[in-house]
């Protein structure tokens, strides 16, 4: 019977520590060739050895060659030969410890790597030689025993404090489960969690103070131990700002979401940094923690923040077959009185060149909002517009206006309401009307998704209710509702299968008929944003023709969206990602807009599916997506329509 060997796992963590020494001297060696600094004639005149690598892995196994390729510096150097054959044998003794440390970090802590230069080890004293007198290219051979993969024996915490021996680890959570592979960089990410549990809980000072960690060879399992200190639970202190220069300082104090003496909180740290972002004056945002307790026993948190340049302007042109030509330009400037207020202007022509002049589309909107105007999250948002639009549905000239205020409740939840007015000449199928609108719309969004650009769990939900008076008309009273709830479910730890879905509702009330709501307040359905398969807005109720056409009327074409009254759209997707920057999206959307102030599923139910392709960026996903009538498709859908934009769908 073998002995029981137990090997102390420190002796496998000089090898990480010579990757970093080897890249360290290559980068050095590489600056030492600078023009400036010549190298001496000696080393100039011993010539290259030009070799061939080749790689023997036990089992053949392909990851674990793929490692050494990845790793060893005899591959990638291989078009740069060293100067000489000693050169060439400690090129092959570094690539011994790169390689064995890079085994280790998979938990292949008996891992054994040799290297041969012309037959012969690198490590016996004839291997220069063997490389001087092997024909060229030298054949250079890395030799691997991969060894088993270790896994964790006993796992256990050591407390080096009061405060550590009083918390509950939950190992299992950090990554830490006996009978599970044990690579190092399981090890350090399971340090990192502790750590980050002790934070939560309110020790903001936790750290650990290095692991005793043993190999044993015979179970091949690793025994660990980590040493964890949690320091003195502390509160949050003194808040300071540093790094403004025209941003008044109040402004980012404000949207502190913690005052001193609170309890501290990582998470709290974190929407700091969120709610700074969101002011959209900085280009750099840096939250530093104090590294040991003030006087007070508390943590000191200083906001470092660079300004970014305020004013911005830009242009967009945009062409297609059907609507022809626009042209859009804007100008903005976010810090415009000092308190990170904004202001952007944008002005737009539509409908070129395609169209008739009196069919062009104008627009001129300016948007205004400042920030901290009740408490530090309360935002005050102006919108001013003046817009013609010529749409399938109706022509309209008008007005609106918007002042309200916007108020962060919690993180995930905030609240707006405000006034609105609106002035319009709009002509459908069926009349000419003015609209004059004054109304007091209120909206709540909750959101507790992990990520907003791409989702991968949590919910949103958004509401608003807008009651409005019309003072021209006979129908005075007009009462828009509408809701949409979406919700996301990762399958796995690293999300890369994610099941999504979406359904949202709206109802108007107060009207007693379409023809008396607004052409642009009415609910449209289908296309990109809507159902997926269907033409712009041809999800919704149809117009009608009228003999004779009332005076000034639109002509109603055959499947001419009209409008409705209320709304239904559902979507389902499943997320699947094939690379980390590539995936694919099958998907479901169905839903109508309905003439009845309820969704009246006696009427025509749209459902459109397809499948999507989706390009990962750090800015969000670029969404690719090809979709199909299947249950509704009229004359004016497409068999086939296709999507292209930022972001999910949803």
């Amino acid at each position: 019977m073998t002995a029981l060997r137990r090997v102390p796992f420190s002796a496998f963590w000089p090898r990480l520590v010579a990757v970093g020494l080897a890249c360290a001297l290559t980068e050095a060696g590489r600056a030492q060739s600078a023009p400036d600094a010549p190298p001496p004639a000696a080393a100039s005149a011993v010539p290259g050895v030009a070799y061939v690598t080749t790689f023997q892995i036990d089992g053949a196994d392909a990851d674990v060659e793929k490692i050494a390729t990845e790793t060893s510096s005899l591959k990638t150097l291989e078009k740069e030969p060293p100067p000489g054959p000693p050169g060439l044998v400690g090129r092959a003794k570094a690539d011994i410890e790169r390689i064995a440390a890079a085994l280790t970090a998979t938990g292949r802590y008996g891992a054994i790597v040799d290297v041969t230069v012309g037959g012969v080890s690198v490590n016996s004293q004839s291997a220069p030689d063997a490389a001087q007198r092997a024909r060229k290219p030298v054949p250079v051979v890395v030799v691997v025993h991969q060894g088993p993969v270790f896994t964790f024996g006993s796992v256990r915490v050591q407390p080096l404090d009061g405060p550590a021996s009083r918390v509950e680890y939950n190992l299992k959570k950090a990554g830490l489960e006996p009978g599970k592979p044990a690579p190092s960089a399981v090890i350090f990410g399971a340090e990192s969690r502790i750590v980050d549990q002790l934070r939560a809980d309110g020790y903001p000072f936790a750290v650990t103070e290095g692991r005793e960690a043993t190999a044993d060879h015979t179970r091949k399992q690793l025994d660990l131990v980590i040493k964890v200190k949690a320091g003195p639970r502390a509160p949050f202190g003194e808040i300071t700002v540093s790094g403004t220069k025209e941003v008044d300082p109040r402004v980012v104090r404000g949207r502190v979401p913690f005052e001193p003496g609170d309890q501290y909180d990582p998470e709290k740290v974190r929407e700091l940094r969120e709610e700074v972002a969101k002011l959209d004056v900085f280009s750099s945002i840096r939250i530093r923690e104090g590294e040991k307790p003030d006087a007070s026993g508390r943590v000191p948190v200083t906001i470092e923040v660079e300004e970014k340049k305020f004013r911005y302007v830009g242009a967009a042109a945009k062409w297609d077959s059907i609507d022809g030509a626009g042209v859009n330009a804007y100008w903005g400037h976010r810090n415009l009185f000092g308190g990170a207020e904004k202001l952007r202007i944008d002005a737009g022509v539509g409908r070129l060149i395609t169209n008739k002049p009196a069919e062009y589309e104008y627009q001129l909107r300016a948007q205004f909002e400042k920030p901290g105007v009740i408490t530090g999250f309360t935002d005050l948002l102006i919108d001013v517009e003046a817009l013609r639009e010529r749409t399938d549905a109706y022509w309209r000239d008008g007005v609106r206006g918007q002042v309200a205020l916007r108020q962060r409740v919690t993180s995930e939840l905030s609240i707006q309401g405000g006034i609105e007015a609106e002035g319009s000449n709009i002509r459908d199928t069926v009349q000419e009307k003015k609209f004059l609108l004054v109304g007091v719309p209120i909206s709540a969004t909750f959101d507790n998704t992990d990520n907003k650009l791409n989702p991968s769990k949590g919910i949103k939900l958004m509401g608003s209710a807008a009651p409005y008076y019309n003072a021209q008309g006979e129908q005075k009273s007009l009462n828009i509702f509408k809701a949409q709830f979406s919700t996301y479910f990762a399958f796995d730890e690293d999300a890369r299968y994610i099941l999504a879905g979406k359904i949202g509702v709206g109802s108007i009330v107060g009207p007693s008929s379409t023809e008396d709501v607004p052409a642009n307040r009415r609910f449209f359905a289908g296309g990109g944003g809507s159902i997926r398969g269907f033409a712009f807005q041809s999800a919704s109720p149809s117009c009608k023709p009228v003999f004779p056409r009332p005076k000034r009327a639109l002509p109603c074409n055959d499947e001419d969206p009209f409008g409705g009254r209320s709304l239904l759209e559902t979507s389902v997707e499943a997320r699947i990602k094939v690379t980390d920057t590539i995936g694919v999206v099958p998907f479901v959307d169905a839903g109508a807009a309905f003439d009845s102030v309820y969704p009246d599923f006696k009427e025509n139910v749209r459902v459109g599916a397809g499948l999507g392709l989706r390009y990962y960026t750090g800015i969000g996903p670029i969404r690719f997506d090809v979709a199909t009538p299947v249950i509704g498709k009229t004359k004016a859908d497409s068999r086939v329509a296709f999507y292209v934009s930022i972001g999910q769908s949803f």
